[in-house]
């Protein structure tokens, strides 16, 4: 089945690298127009140079709601409306349990995973409703679902972003917007290679956890985002699809 995006606009958070980039290439490859945002202007050079047509490019801190009024409204003026918004720019704070966490990784991790979602989020229902319709895919993780130790901040701004999915779906139903989640389990990405020194290791210490036997790819993560965003999940909304190996069934 081929899916085509052609003549929509998608703006994706976190595109940088990883699952992100993956997205990015993916629906590029659709046929859809992107706007792209990360950080690091490093990493998104490197990726807008080999996409076709050239996207654009916007480093940002998407936390910071004075830059997304200075650097993002008047690229959308310009290059919107938005069809497709993809929230998967996420902060992991280091593995502790909240007596050792700082009050500013609690609060790094909150302004990233969730402000920064409710943010763009904000930004773009306005064009979606103005155009009669549009797709929000905010990317969880397995880690809504179930906890682990020692990542109490990554697991409650991941279980809030199932709960921000439901509740804009509601809220924006009669608009014609459709917003989803999707959430991975562990994923080859080069935050998880960094993480634990090599991506080798990462496979030998996560994939067991994994029925499948192994980790995710970033390329079977944004087959998951196409499908979502895409005409053939038209009367899906509110809900949350589970990418993870069976990590959740055990």
């Amino acid at each position: 089945m081929t899916i085509s995006l052609l003549e929509k606009t998608a703006l994706v958070s976190g595109a940088g690298q990883g699952i992100g980039r993956a997205i990015a290439e993916k629906f590029n490859a659709a046929g859809a127009r992107l706007i792209l945002l990360d950080k690091s202007s490093e990493n998104l050079a490197a990726l807008a140079s080999t996409l076709q047509p050239t996207p654009q490019t916007v480093a940002i801190d998407i936390a910071d709601a004075g830059q997304i009024e200075s650097s993002l409204d008047p690229l959308l003026e310009q290059f919107g409306p938005v069809d497709i918004l993809v929230n998967n720019a996420a902060a992991v704070t280091r593995r502790a349990p909240i007596t050792e966490l700082s009050l500013e990784e609690w609060q790094k991790a909150l302004a990233v995973n969730l402000t920064g979602a409710f943010l763009l989020s904000r930004l773009v229902i306005p064009q979606m409703q103005a155009q009669g319709g549009g797709v929000i895919l905010n990317i969880a993780s397995q880690l809504s679902h179930v906890a682990v130790e020692g990542a109490a901040a990554y697991c409650t701004t991941k279980g809030g972003i199932l709960q921000f999915t439901r509740a804009l779906a509601l809220d924006h139903a009669s608009d014609n917007i459709r917003v989803v989640a999707l959430s991975p389990g562990a994923v080859q990405t080069p935050r998880l290679k960094d993480i634990f020194g090599s991506a080798e290791k990462a496979e030998e210490v996560l994939g067991p956890a994994h029925p499948l036997g192994r980790l995710g790819q970033s390329e079977e993560m944004a087959d998951a985002a196409l499908f979502l965003v895409s005409d053939c999940a038209a009367f899906v909304t509110g809900t949350d699809l589970v990418v993870d190996g069976g990590y959740i069934a055990r």
